[in-house]
């Protein structure tokens, strides 16, 4: 897997899309807080579109009140080293699943991420 990132700038509010950095380079926006780089997941939505660190990915839901479209963060979870999706009611990352599992069961597709969102 090519390691990629894409790059939030706090300052300027803009998502630089599909960076590839170097390790010199990754230090170097480190030292500035107003970056934050949003690590690629190796995977990809419903339509073909990379998962970054972040993004928020959506599916719709059938619930008694209709369908409705569910709105899950993507994250690093660190305890079980994988990527996961968020599905606790506040974001909080207190209840999530394996991304991988969740993208073979259903069809999310990307709807924004944290910092757009």
């Amino acid at each position: 897997m090519e390691i990629k990132y894409k790059v939030w700038d706090s300052i300027s509010e803009v998502m630089s899309p599909f960076a590839r950095i170097s390790n010199i380079s990754v230090e170097l926006f480190n030292d500035l807080e107003h970056y934050t780089l949003l690590l690629f997941t190796g995977f990809e939505d419903r339509k073909g579109h990379e998962i970054y660190d972040g993004d928020i990915i959506a599916d719709w839901v059938e619930t008694d009140e209709g369908l409705i479209q569910s709105k899950n963060q993507v994250f690093w979870n660190q305890p079980t080293g994988s990527w996961h999706l968020d599905h606790s009611p506040e974001q909080d990352k207190s209840y999530s699943t394996e991304l991988w599992l969740e993208l073979n069961d259903y069809d999310y597709e990307i709807v924004g991420n944290i910092y757009e969102i």
